[in-house]
């Protein structure tokens, strides 16, 4: 890479050598991809079944990830054509929302004979994940892959290393196929940036697909995955989740492995709030089978800063009656009326069924933590996270350049002031831990709203405040935005926040999907995932 090398023509060659590795007979046509851009209000959702094989759609749509595996454990179904359908699926879904970034469909299928072959001759599994089709975000390092997470400084930098968890995951038998789309800098919950373009959400092309880990939320509510991984450091496994209705998990930090992983920042101390990886899925089980196989395998071989905890007995069975507490909003953050309405509901069915269902008024402020995330956020001397953007002099995505942001004020400029930040937290923690005492878990918005438009999703209090606690947390979809019933209740919404917090308009979420999201008290991941199963059989019932 040359400095007289415009960051243009570098953003457009990579692109284009990365599309090259699509094959010729899964590109569509014209006629359909100029259909559909950012602007489009409609869904894609139903597209690749109009150019899959039966074959390819059975696999790719009839499957929960655990039975999958089983089949292919089985030999019902062969890793090489599973991860073939996969493939195909993920190139219909990366042409009509840019949620892919590296193709990876030759490594999956030379690995899928590997598996096959080593089922046949050993008549077992390779590992607990055997031939089971996962996908990445792009920070997430294979050798052979460029991991540039949205800048165009490190196109060509291709890891000669695994990250710790690609290392485990292989070592279980995982197959790799599609690395996914993220925003510039990571910091922000549009998944655009200057070499890829942006993912859109597939439900709803002028939507946001949320982000950072956008990419795997868009890919997998297209079943161009069931299964995926992403980060999340304020909500980025997240909000992805909550904008494209799937099922996402954020663990507590060093139960999962994070090392070795392409980051903004070149400076490798996490003295604010510490990154985590964690999956995404189509269904709220298998989140828990993927963590589970993870722990078993004792991943703190792999990433030495990864606690030393066997997966825990959950404490709860499928028929226990939770104790959950419930919240609807922050006063200073007001919930949209559809988001309103679906949590009220969620509250209504779990009381219906005998769980003991409390709201809670009177808890912290989330506001608060966010100015208290933020804060932490810039911890950073020498504004590492944008030193590559500034030697090219690539221009920053929209998103990044929202204003109000700044409401919430700069960051501490010496030792003491991070040492006096830090107290506050802890404080602010203490505060939740006393609140937990008297319930299994907590439910609460994940967000304002649903999938708001591109660009202005903006802050993310609701999540950002369980990383900056540390404490798990799941999404899990349920209910749908009404605009005949959930009409504008006379919100006044934050004037501090006019430029990214979006006024409510009942047509604009018309159909979108909502959520819920559970939160536990920190390392309490395995009751977590548990409770979730739970209350999402009871809010998903069929």
């Amino acid at each position: 890479m040359t400095k007289t090398t415009s960051w243009e023509t570098l953003a457009d060659a990579k692109r284009k050598a990365v599309r090259s590795k699509i094959p010729l007979d899964w590109i569509l046509p014209n006629e359909l991809l100029y259909k559909y851009d950012s602007t489009s209000k409609e869904s894609v959702l139903d597209i690749p079944a109009k150019f899959l094989s039966p074959k390819e759609l059975d696999i790719t749509e009839n499957h929960t990830p655990a039975e999958l595996l089983d089949s292919i454990k089985a030999s019902k179904i062969s890793s090489l054509d599973a991860i073939k359908a996969f493939s195909h699926r993920a190139a219909i879904a990366t042409q009509l929302t840019n949620c892919c970034t590296e193709i990876m469909f030759e490594y999956g299928i030379k690995r899928a004979k590997f598996l096959d072959n080593y089922l046949i001759e050993n008549k077992k599994p390779y590992g607990l994940l055997h031939g089971l089709p996962i996908s990445l975000k792009d920070s997430f390092n294979v050798p052979g892959y460029d991991s540039t997470i949205g800048y165009v400084k490190r196109i060509g930098n291709m890891p000669k290393e695994e990250s710790d968890l690609v290392k485990l995951l292989l070592d279980l038998g995982a197959n790799f196929y599609v690395k996914t789309n993220i925003p510039q800098t990571l910091m922000t919950a549009d998944s655009e940036n200057n070499i890829f373009g942006r993912t859109l959400n597939p439900g709803c092309l002028n939507k946001t697909a949320g982000g950072s880990s956008g990419g795997e939320g868009a890919l997998i509510q297209m079943r161009g995955s069931i299964l995926g991984f992403g980060t999340d450091i304020a909500g980025s496994i997240r909000i992805p989740s909550l904008c494209c209705g799937v099922y996402g998990y954020r663990p507590s930090a060093k139960r999962i492995p994070v090392g070795n992983e392409e980051e903004p920042s070149h400076r490798d101390p996490h003295i604010s709030i510490l990154p985590v990886a964690g999956p995404l899925s189509t269904d709220m089980e298998s989140l828990v089978m993927v963590t589970k196989s993870i722990i078993d395998h004792k991943p703190w071989n792999y990433g030495l800063e990864t606690f030393r905890i066997p997966y825990q007995d959950p404490g709860v069975s499928a028929d226990s009656k939770l104790r959950i507490g419930f919240i609807f909003e922050d006063p200073n953050l007001p919930v949209h009326p559809p988001l309103k309405r679906i949590l009220k509901e969620a509250k209504e069915k779990l009381s219906s069924v005998g769980h003991n269902v409390e709201i809670i008024d009177n808890h912290p402020s989330f506001d608060y933590a966010w100015e208290l995330a933020w804060k932490l956020f810039q911890v950073d001397a020498k504004d590492s996270s944008f030193k590559d953007l500034i030697e090219l002099n690539e221009k920053l995505i929209k998103s990044l350049t929202l204003p109000g942001i700044e409401v919430y004020g700069e960051g501490p400029k010496d030792i003491n002031g991070v040492i006096n930040l830090k107290e506050e937290v802890q404080i602010y923690t203490f505060e939740w831990l006393t609140i937990f005492k008297d319930y299994d878990v907590i439910i609460a918005p994940g967000a304002p709203s649903m999938a708001p438009p591109h660009d202005t999703y903006g802050i993310a209090p609701y999540t950002g405040v369980w990383n900056l606690v540390d404490f798990p947390a799941t999404i899990i979809p349920f209910g749908n935005a009404n605009a005949n019933i959930d009409k504008d209740d006379g919100t006044v919404y934050p004037e501090k926040l006019k430029h990214i917090y979006a006024h409510y308009d009942p047509e604009t979420y018309d159909g979108a999907i909502g959520h819920v999201q559970v939160v536990a008290p920190h390392l309490e991941d395995e009751k977590l995932l548990a409770c979730s199963v739970i209350i999402d059989k009871v809010l998903n019932a069929k």
